[in-house]
């Protein structure tokens, strides 16, 4: 099979080299997976019956990405079984990490790692590399690695530590390593530039400000960046939006209030109330936190807290402990449109969300936005902190995803409880925009100005 592609430097030296261990270890955007599927494809197309086998850590990453991938590139269906077998009688096989050890027995001509820098050590190479001893006619059977830059790991120690560097292009981080059977390319995001969309340079470019761990990382290729994480808000912007005073518009007061609820023990459960100030302006009205209290006692509390404040829109993290709570609140009250909402932050497919992982995510860059364009006010130093505290990386995909509360408590970090409930709250505010569309619909007036109150603010 054909498929043409415009390659740089790096990948045509890449696709062209011959050596047991091939690595192309580059920025996002740059290519590697087709890079990696094309080669592999070309070899098993050239030796007949050959056994390949692409690997990837995580079964949803293998499923949604590198399989899907290979459909489109290639025209074809991979089975249920996950393999694929081409015209000439070749294999090609699809597994996740946990599959690999099944797999003890079997011959194979050809194996990659698609982002290899996700497994913490070689020993899954070292297991794939033992079973490249299938007798297909080849003189070399490899094991093809693509990776992004992820400080002196494995790979980095494998591939490019004390090994002969040539220079192919410095501007664009392009670079040969070799060190025996041992073969790396290198490059930056840039160096694959003219095949990319130019709104996604832009973006890229960005991220130097925005996310400069990321940018060093992923798009620079920077093995000395260890530490992935970004942080979501900066002092200097929440300094600022604690200090914002705004004036109360007439016709405006929605209340919108989030409750994280946690277990009886260290966590503490607390609330954030934010009201409409206008049309795009809110405000931190209340904030409240309690702990080491049994769950009837926090049932209590929370619809108390919601009738002392009037609030207009509730709702209670459902994921953890907060579903039963949720589910006995909800069960006396009989209007569906008074009911307590849940906030369930599964995992986003690429297809319902490009830019983030989960709907946690999604709504604390909301509120980051909001607080850039001076369309809230925080007024609570303690949550200011908390918020602080909030870090970030980005997926394979590009997409940004919040560092979990559980890793986040194993470095010894609180449970942000006040900022995620002042992000679940956030979350309501879309409800708040349709309504107010739907009120001020009929009448032509100083508020039908402002009826896409997302669009105006600049909010995705």
């Amino acid at each position: 099979m054909e498929i043409k592609v415009r390659a740089r430097d790096y990948q045509d030296r890449f696709l062209s080299c011959e050596s047991k261990f091939p690595c192309c270890k580059a920025g996002i955007g740059t290519g590697k997976t087709l890079l990696m599927l094309v080669k592999i494809y070309q070899y098993c197309e050239k030796y007949p019956g050959t056994t390949a086998l692409i690997v990837r850590k995580e079964f949803t990453d293998l499923h949604d990405s590198t399989i899907k991938d290979f459909q489109q590139y290639f025209s074809c269906k991979v089975g249920s079984d996950k393999n694929y077998t081409l015209p000439c009688g070749s294999k090609i096989m699809f597994r996740h990490a946990a599959e690999i050890e099944v797999l003890k027995n079997i011959n194979l001509g050809i194996a990659g790692i698609e982002q290899a820098e996700e497994f913490e050590d070689d020993k899954q190479f070292q297991f794939i590399r033992d079973r490249l001893r299938q007798n297909n006619g080849a003189t070399v059977r490899p094991l093809i690695i693509i990776a992004n830059a992820n400080g002196h790991n494995w790979i980095h120690q494998l591939w490019m530590a004390s090994s002969e560097r040539e220079e192919i292009d410095l501007v664009t981080g392009q670079y040969y390593y070799k060190k025996g059977e041992y073969e790396c390319f290198t490059a930056t995001t840039f160096a694959n530039e003219r095949n990319l969309p130019s709104d996604f340079i832009l973006d890229c470019r960005a991220k130097e400000i925005e996310a400069p761990n990321h940018y060093k990382q992923y798009i620079l290729n920077d093995d000395d960046i260890t530490q992935q994480d970004d942080f979501v808000f900066t002092f200097q912007e929440l300094e600022e939006a604690r200090k914002r005073e705004y004036a109360h518009r007439e016709g405006y007061g929605i209340r919108l209030v989030g409750y994280d609820i946690a277990r009886y023990g260290n966590d503490a459960c607390a609330t954030v109330c934010i009201q409409q100030m206008g049309a795009l302006i809110w405000k931190v009205r209340h904030v409240d936190q309690w702990e080491k209290r049994d769950l009837a006692y926090t049932i209590g509390r929370v619809i108390s807290i919601t009738s002392e404040l009037q609030a207009d829109g509730k709702i209670i993290d459902e994921d953890g402990i907060g579903g039963g709570p949720l589910d006995v609140i909800n069960a006396n009250i009989r209007d569906v449109e008074d009911q307590y909402k849940g906030f369930r932050n599964k995992q986003y497919s690429y297809d319902e969300n490009r830019y983030f992982g989960n709907p946690r995510t999604h709504c604390v860059f909301v509120l980051k936005e909001m607080i850039m364009k001076g369309h809230i006010s925080l007024v609570d130093e303690s949550l200011c902190q908390e918020l602080l505290t909030l870090r970030y990386t980005f997926m394979t995909d590009g997409r940004r995803i919040l560092i979990s509360k559980e890793k986040l408590r194993k470095e010894g970090i609180k449970s942000p409880n006040k900022a995620d409930s002042l992000i679940m709250a956030v979350s309501l505010i879309g409800q708040v925009k349709q309504k107010q569309d739907r009120q001020y619909e009929p009448n032509v007036s100083q508020y039908a100005h402002e009826d896409n109150l997302f669009k105006l603010a600049g909010i995705r």
